[in-house]
């Protein structure tokens, strides 16, 4: 009867175990996550002394028998059945079996499992030997191997003879997969894939969760199985150590592969014929393969967002950077970021070329490419008109493409190139002049910074994706930063910290003929480059590092210092003595000397000698100020070279020998 089903279960079924074993993970205290609908705070509990669970989040109670009914979306009645069939609960009502006959044969069995010892001179402990509801059949001396815990298919094995049974289909059904229940489990563990229901279990006890096919051709059920729910973890396939075993784990790598399911082949019995055979001879070696395998797989389909140890980084050939160009504009995302009018276009146009004929771009090496150019802001007449310009009547190359327009990010345009890129092979750079004639529709209540890196995050992606760089020319605030020129992209911080690689140009004053470019990025060096534009060649060329050409204009400076020049020429005219005088004295020398009338004050010109001090020490002129209270006077003698520690003067010193 239905009142005395609920109240048999009720009565020998604990809560904590009930939904602990459908999947709730309790704490100390017996609470863990609501299965009933979405948290990430545990607001589900049981109370172990009233047998019943609830949930403060969702409001759901009840006592095993409606958890499980909620849980699965089953009639009480039928819920009360499951678990007594799971936990072998004997209930007045036979109606919820057809195979009653052989679960209590099943049960019988399981009670007499201690009345052989076959199972642990198999090496299976008495944890698995429960886990599986292995048994013991007395009067045909046989071991018997449930497939599951509902206790309705079996195997049994003659201890004797060593033969096997199977029930008939029209009494048990069809042979079901041995520990099928595995492949229905919510997590990524993977899953082994062995022969027999022994080696099976022999891999659980070892620390895998593994099925049995029950034979060579059972592999096929799997895929079945597979094919109506994947399960997340993957597949080891673990078949005997023999031909048949090695064929049928072929063809079902095969048919699994296909199906786009992580599956990989691997040895875990080693030399011997199969998992429990190893067992027997070395379990440790069993589970260290175990351990091995899992490894493997993980390892095969790992993605960015598996972790890995140092010490795999260490021994994994990871491919480096491909560079663009070289130690420069590596493949990733890249901006390049300048004022409006400054010459971004045709360094643009410079750089296409470059790259398409693998010729040197400002003064590095590249790599050829084919390079597609979304000139977004200029017209074909422009687009000719600069190309001409820079070529000088030479033919373009044929892996240079242009577009004039385009989509916008998220309306088509990684779409569109995805089509050019197979079209087109060879396509490595991609020029988008500039990012924002294809940024996407802004999204109601999102910040600026929360939309930039999105769509940054996306264009990265899908570069990292293909081995391309995806080149944006973007544009600069007004207002200038000196302490960090890249403070003065437009835009959020958001967009510099998406990008691999990071280009500036900028001038100090509009006008000048100098500009800087500063580069930075997660695989290039941060640099300073001094370049010009050439308006004879229209191309942009290097002046050298920041550092050298400032260096280049001090010595300038100082060699063509009219007061340099009479300082050394007064030096050279008295080359013992030296000579000493005022500021007015100097003056009147650089007048003398080079025909030049300083204008500058005293005060001035005396700072100009302390600037140029250190040059001149250098020139091997030593400046020395002396005051008094009327006047101030500046010496300046050829300094001598100092003489080595120890030296003593010689006859041989003289300036000729006899």
């Amino acid at each position: 009867m239905v009142g005395d089903i609920f109240e048999n279960v009720k009565n020998n079924v604990k809560i904590d175990t009930i939904v602990q074993d459908y999947g709730v993970q309790l704490n100390a205290q017996g609470q863990g996550l609501c299965p009933f609908h979405n948290e990430k705070t545990p607001s589900f509990s049981v109370k172990k002394e009233d047998n019943i669970f609830k949930c403060f989040g969702c409001g759901e109670s009840g006592d095993a028998i409606t958890f499980v009914a909620k849980l699965k979306g089953i009639e009480p009645i039928d819920a009360a059945r499951e678990l007594a069939e799971k936990y072998h609960i004997e209930i007045e009502d036979k109606k919820y079996s057809k195979n009653s006959t052989i679960t209590d044969y099943l049960k019988r069995c399981m009670a007499d499992v201690s009345k052989t010892d076959y199972f642990e001179l198999r090496c299976l402990n008495k944890s698995t030997i429960r886990k599986f509801c292995l048994g013991y059949d007395t009067y045909h001396n046989s071991a018997v191997i449930p497939y599951s815990s509902k206790l309705t298919y079996y195997q049994s094995r003659s201890i004797g003879e060593k033969a096997f049974f199977k029930p008939k289909t029209e009494d048990a059904g069809t042979e079901p997969i041995f520990n099928i229940n595995a492949l229905k489990l919510p997590n990524k563990e993977p899953i082994f894939v062995v022969e027999s229901p022994i080696c099976a279990m022999s891999v659980y006890q070892s620390g895998g969760n593994a099925i049995a096919t029950c034979g060579t051709s059972g592999w096929k059920k799997v895929v079945e199985e597979v094919k109506k729910k994947r399960p997340l973890g993957g597949f080891i396939l673990c078949f005997d150590n023999d031909e048949p075993g090695k064929k049928a784990s072929s063809s079902m790598y095969y048919e699994l592969s296909n199906l786009g399911v992580q599956v990989i082949e691997y040895n875990i019995a080693g030399d011997c014929k199969d998992p429990n055979e190893l067992l027997m001879s070395n379990h440790k070696k069993l589970e260290e393969y175990i351990k091995s395998a899992k490894m493997r797989l993980r390892k095969q389909y790992a993605t960015s967002k598996d972790s890995f140890t140092a010490s795999e980084l260490q021994d994994e050939d990871v491919e480096p950077p491909t560079w663009i160009v070289r130690d420069v504009l590596p493949t990733g995302l890249a901006m390049l970021c300048a004022p409006s009018k400054i010459g971004k276009s045709w360094m643009m146009m410079q750089l296409g070329l470059a790259v398409s004929e693998g010729k040197e771009f400002l003064d590095f090496k590249t790599n050829t490419s084919g390079v597609l150019y979304y000139a977004l802001e200029d017209s074909k007449a422009r687009l000719k008109d600069r190309l001409n310009k820079i070529l000088k009547g030479k033919r373009a190359p044929t892996n240079l493409r242009f577009v004039t327009q385009a989509d916008t990010v998220d309306g088509g345009l990684l779409e569109k190139i995805e089509e050019e890129l197979k079209t087109f092979s060879g396509i490595k750079l991609i020029i988008i002049d500039t990012l924002q004639k294809v940024r996407g529709k802004v999204i109601k209540n999102e910040s600026i910074y929360s939309g930039d890196y999105r769509e940054m995050g996306k264009l990265k992606e899908y570069a990292d994706k293909h081995k391309i760089c995806m080149l944006f020319v973007h544009h600069l605030r007004k207002m200038t930063d000196e302490t960090d020129v890249f403070n003065m992209i437009s835009g959020s911080t958001a967009l510099m910290g998406a990008a691999d690689s990071v280009f500036i140009i900028a001038k100090k004053k509009r006008n000048d003929d100098n500009a800087i470019l500063s580069m930075t990025g997660r695989d290039i060096q941060q640099n300073d480059i001094v370049i010009t534009f050439s308006k004879v060649d229209f191309k942009w060329v290097v002046e050298g590092t920041a550092e050298e050409v400032a260096y280049r204009k001090e010595r300038e400076e100082y060699e063509n210092s009219p007061l340099v020049q009479t300082i050394k020429e007064i030096v050279k005219r008295n080359p013992m003595s030296g000579w000493c005088g005022t500021i007015d004295d100097i003056k009147k020398h650089i007048y003398d000397i080079t025909g030049k009338q300083i204008a500058e004050s005293n005060a001035a010109l005396g700072r100009a000698i302390e600037k140029f001090e250190y040059r001149l020490y250098c020139d091997e002129i030593e400046h020395k100020v002396t005051r008094t209270s009327k006047e101030r006077k500046h010496t300046f003698i050829r300094k001598l070279p100092k003489q080595p520690f120890g030296y003593q003067k010689t006859i041989y010193d003289d300036d000729d020998e006899e």
